[in-house]
């Protein structure tokens, strides 16, 4: 009998098993933060205009003595022109202490205050600088006034106070226009106000 002839059978591969893939996390340092590059700014141009609110004057505080030292002064000064015969001037005296009383004790009014190209705003005038001579900054106390010279010998220099604006801006601002007198100060007439806290 004829031998059978054997089929082999394929062999079986094994399976091969995947790996897992490991993926490597690669640090990365982070970037620094980039400073804003700061934008070129031009000089703000100068102003045309400066306008501010300040009292009509400056005052002072008065202490309780000083309303006792006027009244005192007043009677002194009254008995010695009676003494003297001098009648008539003691009705000024009286006239002259009920007068300094109202006008320690009343409060400024505010006033509107203004400088531009053509000229000065003071409490309703305007003043252009073609009438004008010079001005000065002068210190009153704690505060400061501006000075404006009026062209004229006659014309005494006008008071203005600073209020709340800058004096520098406003000095800065004038000088464009006017002279500045570093000589010049304080008034006479608004010391003796400073001196008696009128």
């Amino acid at each position: 009998m004829a031998e059978k002839k054997k089929t082999k059978k394929p062999a079986i591969k094994p399976k091969q098993v995947k790996k897992p893939v490991v993926k490597k996390v690669v640090k990365t340092q982070a970037k620094p933060a980039l400073k804003p590059v700061a934008k070129f700014e031009a000089p703000k141009p100068a102003p045309n205009l400066i306008r501010w609110h300040a009292p009509d004057y400056y005052t002072f505080e008065k202490s309780p003595y000083w309303s006792l030292g006027v009244g005192a002064l007043a009677i002194v000064l009254a008995e010695v022109l009676i003494l003297t015969g001098n009648y008539f001037p003691v009705i000024i005296v009286i006239l002259a202490v009920i007068v300094t009383f109202q006008v320690a004790h009343e409060k400024p009014k505010s006033q509107e205050f203004a400088i531009d190209e053509g000229g000065i705003l003071s409490r309703n005038e305007y003043l252009p600088y073609i009438e004008l001579k010079s001005f000065w900054v002068a210190k009153h106390g704690p505060k400061s006034i501006l000075y404006i010279e009026p062209v004229g010998l006659l014309k005494a220099p006008i008071a203005i106070p600073f209020g709340q604006e800058s004096q520098f801006e406003i000095r800065n601002f004038l000088l464009r226009y006017l002279p500045e007198k570093h000589e010049r100060g304080e008034m006479f007439s608004d010391k003796l106000i400073r001196i008696f806290k009128l």
